[in-house]
């Protein structure tokens, strides 16, 4: 009788310790992610020009970006 009540508490303890399914914000379908990603980076990039001015020119461009070319 011993034996079952053992036997009985552990397997039954680790599934009776276990807690409910923690509520989490619903998961963004692939669209949204890449949305979500877009305008984050168009906000950090809105805030770059003067976050980090060495990064710019003095017209306010990357040195990587095209200036356009005049005729």
């Amino acid at each position: 009788m011993t034996k079952l009540i053992i036997v009985a508490l552990l397997t039954m303890a680790p599934a009776l310790a276990q807690t409910g399914v923690p509520s989490t914000k619903p998961l963004l379908t692939d669209r949204e992610q890449v949305k979500a990603d877009r305008a984050k980076a168009a906000e950090e990039d809105k805030a770059a020009t003067t976050a980090r001015p060495w990064d710019r020119d003095a017209d306010g461009r990357r040195p990587w970006e095209r200036k356009p070319e005049k005729p």
